[in-house]
């Protein structure tokens, strides 16, 4: 495709997303732990670098009043959770209960992207979605051996069968060609998916791919718009590191509505996260904020932002949990914040 034939992609791109999704908004992953317990992890994972030398996969895990006290704050600032996420190896009750206790205290429900697991055993009450980490279309049984495309298309059927919504993960820059846009397309068009969250890689020490330069922002283009233009109405994330802010207006010109990825309290508030939301306000209405402390603190309330209330159930005992872990939660809270605040005020 000729630079010239892009850009008329990107204007049409842009257009169908405005028609569907008049507002950017931030999300994130929210991540359980750092240990993956397939056999043979990803090949461009930082997990598969740290998975020899973590002798107790149980301390790799996050405790749940941290997962909960980032939750809350990712509905203050307006930072949808894009899907709650982990290594393999969680089993279907340890992710009821985590998933259950963070339906409840934001109040939504959430997506789901914890590999294959029995979805009858799952409380689907407060799962709206499940997400597929498919990775890559190109040289899968070398760069992801452990995680069968069958059996994540398989659990993805079953789920849209069950009524949830579903989407998968896409990392760009894992030696795909133009040609494996076609394969995505048709993906999708087979999943009959709901959204579609695509990475640039970010080349981890100690893989093959640490050496690998990333993909470019035109390329990243091409991949985007040719998804808007073949689903007007899919949801399309877009994941860039800080090193890569520049990406961001042209993706969302391209037909990303969502902009994910970013280390939340690392760059909350400094010039970093000013940068990101002029980029994004150049191009399009902003919900939710990276830079405003006082949303984060609680002090004032956010105007903007693409959570709904649900109702959400959940039983006696995941309330009870979140009491006893509340004076924890607080604790993580305002840890946190002070983080944030250090940072925000030397502007690193």
């Amino acid at each position: 495709m000729k630079v010239e034939e892009l850009l008329e992609n990107c204007i049409k791109a842009f257009e169908i997303t405005n028609k569907y999704y008049p507002y950017v908004s931030f999300e994130r992953a929210l991540f359980l732990g750092w240990y993956c317990d397939l056999k043979e992890p990803c090949k461009f994972c930082y997990m598969s670098v740290l998975k020899d030398k973590i002798k107790d996969p149980l301390k790799a895990r996050r405790s749940l009043s941290s997962i909960l006290a980032e939750a809350i704050l990712m509905k203050r600032i307006g930072w949808k959770l894009e899907f709650i996420s982990g290594g393999y190896g969680y089993k279907e009750d340890e992710i009821n209960k985590i998933v259950e206790a963070i339906a409840y205290v934001q109040k939504c429900k959430q997506y789901l992207n914890v590999g294959v697991v029995d979805l009858d055993k799952i409380n689907l009450d407060v799962v709206e979605g499940v997400v597929g980490a498919v990775e890559t279309l190109r040289d899968r049984e070398k760069i992801c051996p452990g995680k069968s495309l069958e059996k994540i298309k398989d659990n993805l059927i079953k789920a849209k069968d069950l009524g949830l919504k579903t989407g998968i993960t896409i990392i760009l820059g894992l030696n795909e060609r133009e040609e494996d846009i076609e394969k995505l397309l048709n993906l999708i068009e087979e999943l009959d998916l709901d959204r579609i969250t695509f990475y640039s890689l970010n080349p981890q020490k100690g893989t093959i791919f640490e050496n690998k330069p990333s993909i470019t922002t035109i390329e990243y283009m091409r991949w985007v718009s040719s998804v808007r233009l073949e689903f007007p109405k899919i949801k399309i994330i877009t994941g860039v590191w800080t090193d890569k802010i520049p990406m961001i207006s042209p993706l969302i010109m391209a037909g990303s509505n969502v902009i994910t990825k970013f280390p939340l309290f690392s760059i909350y508030g400094t010039k970093y996260a000013y940068w990101i939301e002029k980029e994004i306000k150049s191009v399009k209405e902003l919900y939710g904020t990276m830079t405003d402390i006082d949303v984060l603190k609680g002090i004032k309330k956010l105007e903007k932002t693409p959570y709904k209330d649900e109702n959400i159930k959940v039983g006696e005992e995941t309330v009870e949990l979140i009491e006893n872990l509340k004076n924890e939660i607080n604790e993580k809270i305002e840890n946190y914040i002070k983080k944030v605040e250090k940072r925000a005020i030397n502007g690193s």
